[in-house]
């Protein structure tokens, strides 16, 4: 069945609407949905990065206090002291010394609530807000299990998770640290043990999330999987905490029908992991509302659509339709008669009459702007070839003297007007944009030779070349501009006699490239021409290309070197890079060429 251009016109416009409004929809949902889990996820890790960070706070505080107490002396002489001396040992005074040295570890503001150095005889001394003492403390010490674990550090810290102390009638909440005296095997073995309350660490890791209610919770776990946060009396009433390795943070852990999201981060200072646990859904939960919205606005931008092509389709075939009725009518008899007053107010139909009326006299302006094109072209021609004259008639004249001058015995004033005649034969023929590296090396020479003589005893010149790179493709007037500049500028101001040396051989820095190297003994540039030079160095090797200044006004003896050394840019590309330095006795500039 062939559909109407209506229904064709709308079932595109659908077609193309549908797309752009679920790509859209699509487009927003996916990069909305991204942001919003990247950033929930930097969320829970600076929530983890707070925690880890107050809690290593705690321990370093701890740490501190324990290093102080085992490395020091005067602790370190009472216990020893106590080894052979029960009475001195155990004397009040003794004691009440030593617990002023805790005190002053501790500092004014008890940063520790209990410190307590034990020994394996039974020895204890505390200092801290709670001197009430258990009355069977040696029999304690003996019970205490991590108390030998300790000792087997030999220094190292030992983390004890929260516990219910031993030292103390009260049976408070503690964790500790704990670290070992390092004595000799005839010394006491003692540890000191750094205590703070739960309710620090309770404080240090308060999320507000943990109480009744709320789906989020925090955990900290040591390195054996021991419980460290939240504190519970038994083992049976510890939740079920994931461990995972590798460098994900982040897990999924399914709990019947809830799906939890768990992050961790562990600290390498203190050995404690910090998890949160999220339910999924909670987490999702911005993205379930982002999906509904997107949802919503995707259908609401589809009826939009459907109205708006409805629309443009029927604004379009309308015109079509009237306008094919009245071809139908249109005959013989009605033919002058016939008008389509009602085309004139449908713009595209009106439009479409005047640009086909505008396009025959366009075409007939274009093709009188061809014909004047191609006149021109002609003229330009026949003024080149006019143009051609005056050298020819240079030619012919140069040829005419060179053979006066031989057949009168001027055998070196040949010599000379045939070089001046070979280097305008060379500089005048624009066939080409590049030359060989031979044929640009001759053309300078021609020029150093005649400013040879003309500086007769005065100037000299050398050069080198190495055989291979005679086939090398360069820019035409390459060398001469860059020679000439030595008699412009470096000679100025330097005294006689004067040396030009040029040099092409293989590139001493990089093996797949070729070098041009061109240095005299003049005066070098000045110090304003130096930096202008270098800049415009430093601008080609960056690839920043200035415009060329026209030959036709400035002529091929004025080109200079920013016309020169622009012009090997763009031959070259990025494959060539230039050096320029003065030196004491000149200059000398370098042209790198890679393959």
């Amino acid at each position: 069945m062939q559909l109407s251009i209506k229904t064709r016109l709308f079932l595109n416009f659908t077609l193309l609407s549908s797309i752009l409004v679920v790509s859209s929809a699509s487009l927003f949902y996916y990069q909305s949905s991204k942001d919003l889990i990247s950033r929930v996820e930097e969320t829970n890790r600076q929530q983890l990065y707070r925690y880890q960070e107050a809690l290593d706070n705690v321990i370093e505080d701890m740490d501190r206090i324990s290093a102080q107490v085992i490395y020091s002396s005067d602790i370190k002489n009472y216990l020893y002291e106590g080894m052979n001396d029960d009475s001195s040992f155990q004397s009040f005074s003794k004691r009440q010394k030593y617990e002023e040295l805790l005190r002053s570890f501790n500092g004014p503001w008890f940063i520790a609530s209990q410190i307590n150095i034990i020994a394996r005889d039974g020895f204890f001394l505390t200092y801290g807000q709670n001197m009430d003492t258990a009355h069977d403390i040696k029999n304690q010490i003996q019970k205490a299990e991590w108390l030998g674990e300790a000792l087997h550090l030999n220094g190292e810290k030992l983390l004890l998770p929260p516990h219910i102390s031993e030292w103390q009638e009260n049976h408070s909440v503690y964790f500790s640290l704990v670290r070992s005296f390092n004595f000799p095997n005839n010394q006491p073995e003692a540890v000191v043990e750094i205590q703070q309350p739960l309710e620090l660490l309770s404080d240090t890791l308060e999320l507000g999330s943990n109480e009744p209610g709320s789906n989020t919770y925090v955990y900290v776990i040591n390195d054996n999987g021991d419980l460290f946060y939240p504190y519970s009396e038994t083992a049976a009433s510890h939740p079920a905490i994931p461990r995972w390795s590798g460098s994900d943070t982040e897990t999924m852990i399914s709990d019947g029908n809830t799906k939890m999201l768990w992050s961790q981060m562990r600290s390498d200072f203190s050995g404690l992991t910090v998890l949160i646990e999220q339910p999924k859904s909670e987490v999702m939960a911005p993205i379930t509302h982002l999906q509904r919205i997107t949802l919503i606005l995707a259908v609401f931008g589809e009826i939009v659509s459907l109205i708006i092509a409805y629309a443009l389709s029927e604004r379009i075939a309308s015109p079509i339709r009237y306008l094919q009725k009245r071809l139908e009518k249109l005959n013989v008899d009605n033919v002058n008669t016939s008008s389509v007053e009602k085309l004139k107010n449908i713009t595209e139909m009106s439009l479409l009459y005047e640009t086909f009326e505008e396009m025959k006299v366009r075409l007939n302006h274009s093709l009188s702007d061809v014909l004047q094109a191609q006149k021109r072209e002609n003229v330009a021609h026949l003024q080149a070839m006019y143009a051609q004259m005056n050298p020819h008639f240079l030619f012919n004249t140069l040829t005419a003297l060179a053979s006066y001058a031989e057949e009168t015995g001027f055998r070196e004033f040949t010599l000379l007007t045939q070089k001046l005649s070979s280097m305008l034969r060379y500089s005048t023929n624009s066939m080409a944009d590049y030359v060989t590296l031979k044929q640009e090396i001759h053309y300078t020479v021609q020029y150093m030779e005649l400013m040879e003589f003309r500086y007769d005893g005065q100037f000299s010149f050398t050069v080198d070349v190495d055989p291979c790179m005679e086939g090398e493709q360069v820019p035409k007037f390459l060398l001469q501009p860059l020679v000439e500049n030595s008699f412009v500028h470096g000679f100025k101001h330097a005294r006689p006699p004067w040396m030009i040396n040029i040099t092409v051989t293989t590139s001493s820095t990089e093996a797949s490239a070729w070098e041009i190297r061109i240095r005299d003994n003049g005066s070098g540039f000045t110090a304003s021409a130096y930096e202008d030079t270098v800049t415009l160095i430093d601008e080609l090797n960056q690839g920043k290309i200035r415009q060329l200044d026209k030959l036709s006004t400035k002529g091929l003896g004025h080109m200079g070197i920013i016309n020169t050394l622009t012009r090997c840019r763009l031959f070259w590309n990025s494959n060539v890079s230039f050096a320029l330095s003065n030196r004491n006795d000149g200059m000398e500039f370098t042209i790198t060429v890679r393959r």
